[in-house]
């Protein structure tokens, strides 16, 4: 890997901490919140590995009907208002996405294949989401066992 990719998988590293120590606050059940927020991050992972070739067919097909239209137009009104509402868990998955996006970049230019693309996102992001996560419950809790 390059000297310049260290930086962007850093920054990756430290968003995802920062994710696992907010995510490890909330008054959710841990086992709910943390089942959502792994399955998020491996498709963010899935995602930026392997791009969809076909993205912009499959997006032209379904606006070319009128029934895909209209279903559009009110899953975007839906997100609006969870956008607005929100405000605060948007700017964190965009956070997220970002510094995704720029590791895989780097991954990218260095010439790297998409399985080990995958293996380097989705190993950094857990170690971020786990490591932030098991500080910030220790030094809530004071012990290292989560029971």
């Amino acid at each position: 890997m390059k000297k310049k990719s260290w930086v962007s998988l850093t920054l990756l590293f430290v968003s995802y901490f920062t994710f696992g120590w907010k995510l490890s606050e909330f008054d959710v059940p841990p086992h709910q919140t943390w089942f959502v927020a792994l399955a998020s991050i491996l498709l963010l992972d899935i995602v930026l590995s392997f791009p969809m070739r076909k993205t912009k067919a499959l997006i032209r097909g379904w606006f070319s009907s009128d029934i895909g239209a209209f279903l559009a137009i009110i899953v975007g009104a839906f997100l609006a208002v969870v956008i607005f509402a929100w405000l605060h868990l948007l700017a964190t998955c965009l956070l997220l996405i970002s510094a995704g996006v720029l590791a895989r970049l780097d991954i990218q230019i260095s010439g790297w294949k998409n399985w080990r693309a995958f293996v380097i996102l989705t190993t950094i992001s857990l170690g971020g989401v786990g490591l932030g996560g098991a500080i910030e419950f220790w030094s809530k809790t004071g012990r290292l066992v989560f029971s």
